[in-house]
């Protein structure tokens, strides 16, 4: 009869940092689903409208003989006896090498696709829709059946470049806790290798000694978190900001997109209760310029921007004014853009009057209205347990529109404003297909789409 040894090393030297894992391979990316136009990567997008023209490219060897005895292993570890196999000298395990800073990361956009944006295709972009949906292979993937934010984004993308022969553009944010999540994965895989190579030795040592190896469960369960695909589509690029500002203006009167599976909807009841109703929201209306997201934020933010005392002005006296904020970074949540008529740099609050029939009466303007209503419901938001969220919503009137953002934070990296932003992500509007609101709708919007850390600007 042959001898048998079970090696219980496993425990000891996983916690040794040795571990193996077994991951799942990633799923192909399907083909466009039914309703969606086929994406052409391969298109040349042509000159901007008015002479703007967008800028750059359309595109250990086993050891064998005598063995020694390892040393005692604190907290009772089990050590076979002398006759058998011995586990190797904790000294001799090979510790991992340091884990690389930039770490690779499973994106929805491949790196070769000739729509992503890169910095040399301009300083300055038009924002006009992001699409926040689950991440292939994800859990919500499973229980959401809808399209996914690659398909829904290169559609609206290819649909702007074949109706309007503008370069349009496709722009992956990865948010800090994947990368996190990748540096740790990474790591797991270090020790998963360093684990197998010494389970490799010992089953070698087994042969020479004609033992029987019985192998250790080499299974390594790893936390992930349920992650969501953002992936925005741009108009440009331009050189400066004031040619994005221009092409702004020719972009808001476009219609909105013909396919109404890249809109967004609000349902509505009719006059008599009965019916339901839907409001496409046009993605062009609330389009704003960024700079290329692309180039990395040092060097974009060249020291702070001087703030235009207009700007202060008109902010003064509001309850959400962003600019009374203590700290530096805020999440810039939503911009509303409705015509606002500006009297003069020397005028009073009443500068920005609501267009329409309302003579000389001070109000504000529409959008201007919206921003302030939409801050104080997000500060008054409670969460499904009747607890208040603590959101801490501005607003910052400019000359062309008003923005209304969230929390205020240390930094761009501060952990309170990944937290803020996954909360902000997970909100969801409540659309349902029957009036009665017991069929959810597929593929339901998030509340915001975009959501943009950005500095808060400072008085001088």
């Amino acid at each position: 009869m042959r001898k048998k040894a079970l090696l219980g090393v496993g425990l000891a030297l996983f916690t040794g940092s040795a571990g193996t894992a077994q991951f799942a391979s990633e799923r192909a990316p399907g083909a466009a689903p039914v309703g969606l136009p086929v994406a052409a990567p391969r298109t040349q997008p042509a000159p901007l409208p008015g002479g703007l023209t967008p800028v750059g490219p359309g595109t250990a060897a086993p050891q064998v003989g005598g063995t020694k005895t390892a040393p005692a292993v604190s907290g009772g570890a089990y050590i076979p006896p002398s006759s058998g196999v011995q586990p190797v000298d904790y000294a001799a395990i090979p510790r991992p090498e340091p884990l690389p800073a930039n770490v690779e990361i499973k994106t929805a956009i491949p790196a070769n696709h000739e729509w992503l944006i890169k910095p040399e295709h301009g300083a300055y972009f038009i924002m006009v829709k992001s699409y926040v949906r689950p991440a292939k292979g994800s859990r919500d993937a499973a229980e959401d059946k809808g399209v996914s934010a690659r398909e829904l984004a290169e559609a609206l993308a290819a649909d702007i470049r074949q109706t309007y022969q503008v370069g349009a553009w496709l722009y992956e944010y990865i948010s800090e806790e994947r990368k996190a999540e990748a540096r740790q994965i990474a790591a797991a895989r270090q020790k998963a290798a360093a684990y197998a190579e010494q389970i490799r030795i010992q089953q070698q040592k087994s042969k020479l000694q004609n033992m029987e190896f019985l192998a250790p469960d080499n299974t390594l369960h790893i936390m992930t978190h349920n992650h969501r695909d953002q992936i925005g589509v741009l108009v440009g690029g331009f050189q400066t900001e004031a040619d994005a500002q221009k092409a702004l203006a020719k972009l808001k009167t476009w219609p909105a997109p013909k396919n109404d599976v890249l809109v967004d909807k609000i349902m509505s009841n009719g006059r008599d209760d009965r019916t339901a109703g839907a409001a496409i929201l046009n993605p062009y209306a609330t389009a704003f310029v960024v700079p290329n997201p692309s180039v990395p934020r040092a060097t974009q933010l060249q020291g702070p921007r001087k703030l235009d005392p207009f700007i202060v002005k008109l902010n003064q006296g509001l309850p959400y004014n962003l600019l009374k904020a203590t700290k530096g970074w805020t999440l810039a949540v939503k911009s509303f853009t409705a015509p606002v008529e500006i009297v003069n740099k020397d005028s009073d609050t009443s500068m920005m009057r609501k267009m329409g029939f309302s003579k000389g009466a001070d109000a504000l303007a529409a959008g201007a209205e919206q921003a302030e209503s939409l801050a104080k419901a997000l500060r008054a938001m409670k969460g499904p347990d009747g607890q208040s969220l603590n959101l801490e919503a501005f607003v910052l009137h400019t000359h062309s529109a008003s923005l209304v953002t969230v929390g205020q934070f240390d930094g761009p990296d501060d952990p309170a404003l990944n937290a803020t932003k996954r909360l902000l992500t997970s909100l969801k509007a409540h659309v349902s297909e029957d009036q009665q609101g017991t069929r959810a709708a597929v593929n339901t919007p998030s509340v915001f789409d975009t959501i943009i850390p950005m500095p808060i600007p400072k008085r001088d």
